[in-house]
């Protein structure tokens, strides 16, 4: 069947493409700074925390475009197809990565190779105690297993409501978690322990014009988000004031504004027209097949990080900013080029 390209779903495509690289350099620098952080300045230090602060808008992003489609009323999403299609490739992935990756470190750190890799692969699978980027899988779970339920909200909620709906999540998920700042922690709360669902629903919002964010709105968004995640941290660890963390995560005031910013850039208000038929030129076709090959890269490109910071040792603070824009240049690269060979595989590419 030909895929139908329209402006909208290409724009979905071109932003999971920009998200994906985004991701590898928010690792890189993640990495780096965990391995070396003994060997760095203070500078640096705050240079690499501040890159990986202003990337957190990739995985809000996903999620936010997996919103924009998966709640619209017009998309057919039964809980059959749930179980079948995304809760099952999600979980295969899991599985499988746990397991390759529990024998990928007993091979580089030097242990007897046996079958208990496969034990305890699924073991940390359970536990949570795999590589920390697989976070991202647990929550699509999550969403997924509640997804016939965010739907009706959004299909049945009008402009009003769903507004309504996003300021509770923003405010109780987002705002309200600032008071840690007072070393307080406010005695409020609802029953949502996370500040995705919020992402859910913003995606869809803005996709759908029933949150209009125009183009000087969404660069405003953008510049004060990233103005603050960096300002808060220079002044978290010039300082070490450990309650400035509350800014620095994925619930953070600064972060929604980065991703509803980013987001609506490339999907909403002002960018978003009537759908209509619109082939992609040359460039357009490799973000389409970039994001086409993204979650395969997110799911191993951690190996190539590892191999290359932890294991061969290098130091990208030795060589200054350009060498982790060469190296996320080239991991992308490699794990692209990998992924794409093995989604060449009928029984790998169903989940990749």
């Amino acid at each position: 069947m030909t895929r139908l390209y329209t402006k909208r779903i290409s724009s979905y495509a071109y932003l999971r493409a920009a998200a994906c690289i985004a991701i590898i350099l928010l690792h890189i620098c993640n990495a780096a700074e965990i391995l070396y952080r003994d060997q760095i300045t203070l500078a640096e230090k705050i240079a690499s925390l501040s890159v990986v602060s202003c990337m957190m808008w990739a995985v809000p992003c996903f999620v936010m475009v997996s919103g924009a489609l998966l709640l619209d009323p017009k998309r057919t999403v039964t809980i059959r197809r749930i179980f079948s299609r995304y809760l099952l490739r999600i979980f295969l992935a899991l599985v499988i990565c746990c397991v390759l990756f529990r024998g990928f470190d007993m091979v580089m750190n030097g242990e007897p190779v046996s079958p208990v890799f496969i034990t305890d692969g699924l073991w940390k699978m359970l536990t949570g105690g795999s590589w920390a980027h697989l976070w991202y899988l647990y929550l699509l779970i999550g969403i997924y297993l509640l997804l016939p339920f965010y739907r009706k909200v959004a299909e049945y909620s009008s402009k009003a409501e769903l507004k309504y709906l996003l300021l509770v999540y923003f405010l109780f998920l987002s705002v309200l978690q600032m008071t840690q700042l007072a070393g307080a922690q406010t005695a409020f709360y609802i029953h949502v322990s996370t500040i995705y669902p919020f992402y859910l629903f913003a995606g869809y919002a803005i996709a759908e014009r029933k949150v209009k964010i125009t183009f000087p709105v969404s660069f405003a968004l953008l510049g004060a988000g990233a103005a603050g995640v960096v300002i808060c941290t220079c002044l978290r660890w010039a300082y070490q004031l450990e309650v400035l963390d509350c800014l620095l995560n994925y619930s953070s005031v600064f972060t929604v504004l980065i991703s509803c910013g980013v987001f609506s850039l490339f999907c909403g208000g002002a960018g978003a027209q009537e759908k209509q038929a619109a082939k992609p030129g040359k460039a357009g076709k490799i973000l389409e097949s970039i994001d086409a090959n993204s979650f395969g890269i997110y799911l191993l490109h951690m190996m190539a990080v590892r191999l290359i910071l932890r294991y061969y040792g290098l130091n990208p603070f030795r060589y200054g900013m350009w060498m982790f824009l060469l190296l996320t240049v080239f991991i992308f690269a490699v794990t692209y080029l990998v992924v794409r060979l093995l989604r060449t595989i009928p029984a790998v590419r169903i989940i990749l």
